[in-house]
């Protein structure tokens, strides 16, 4: 029984032991990720109107040969 504490109190300090390493690492990682979303979101922002434009563009070019098409159908 004595054996067992012994052993349960040693996979007691592993796992806190764990705990405690895992945060010290996930925390700066975590920032990290944060940072590289802040950056991806901006990028994205700034992409959109350009895309929009083409998009814009390339749907008025599609309409046109659309109207085209139904005027060479009988």
């Amino acid at each position: 029984m004595r054996e067992l504490s012994a052993k349960l109190a040693e996979l007691r300090g592993q796992l806190e032991s764990f705990g405690t390493g895992a945060t010290a690492r996930l925390t700066p990682l975590r920032g990290g990720v944060d940072s590289l979303s802040g950056k991806l979101a901006q990028t994205l922002g700034a992409l959109r109107p350009e895309v929009s434009s083409v998009d814009g563009s390339l749907t008025g070019k599609i309409e046109a040969l659309d109207a085209e098409l139904a005027n060479l159908e009988p």
